[in-house]
């Protein structure tokens, strides 16, 4: 399968310059595009059919006919692995919103509020969002509606990976314990900004 996914996918490299060449020099674009076609489907059933996929789907039901065995006999235990795998969830997310939201500020997790906080870094980001709670008629002049939007974006991916509940903040620069704005499951449900 290897081999069909390599193929493939030189085949699909060619024919797209095949394409764009056809098109530019002769206005014709069928058999091109059939090429193409041909060529990325001939790829994507490849990688479907990799070795690597189907090892994982054996372990996994393998592993849910362990789990289903011995949820008889300790259905905590499986609970406990649950919760472990949310925990580790929302640890990644925390990972991933660092990395985002690195020029920014800092974000933490208070699990008892399900809560990423967004704390403002000290300087120009601090500075803008302090003259945003001052001067709230400004807020569009400074991006302010940018800033939201991909607040409630992160909030509404939180949703499908996490599930329902968790909240995204973005905390006063000037006090860490209180939130400028916070989004939760894709809405927004608090802003300072009027």
């Amino acid at each position: 399968m290897i081999l069909l996914v390599v193929f493939g996918g030189l085949m699909l490299i060619l024919g797209l310059f095949y394409l764009v060449n056809s098109w530019q020099q002769y206005r014709q674009w069928k058999w091109a595009t059939f090429i193409v076609v041909v060529s990325l489907a001939a790829t994507v059933y490849g990688v479907i059919n990799l070795p690597v996929w189907h090892h994982q789907s054996s372990n996994s039901s393998s592993q849910t006919t362990n789990s289903s065995s011995l949820s008889s006999f300790s259905n905590s235990g499986l609970q406990t692995q649950t919760t472990q795998s949310q925990n580790a969830k929302e640890m990644a997310i925390l990972r991933q919103m660092q990395k985002s939201y690195t020029k920014l500020g800092s974000v933490s997790y208070d699990s008892d509020s399900k809560t990423y906080k967004i704390q403002p870094n000290d300087g120009d980001e601090s500075k803008a969002i302090t003259y945003i709670i001052q001067n709230p008629d400004q807020a569009d002049q400074v991006g302010w509606s940018n800033l939201s939007k991909s607040i409630v974006s992160t909030s509404k991916q939180l949703k499908k990976v996490l599930g329902d509940g968790y909240s995204v903040s973005l905390m006063n620069p000037d006090d860490s314990n209180s939130a400028v704005y916070t989004a939760k499951d894709g809405q927004q449900t608090y802003t300072a900004i009027k």
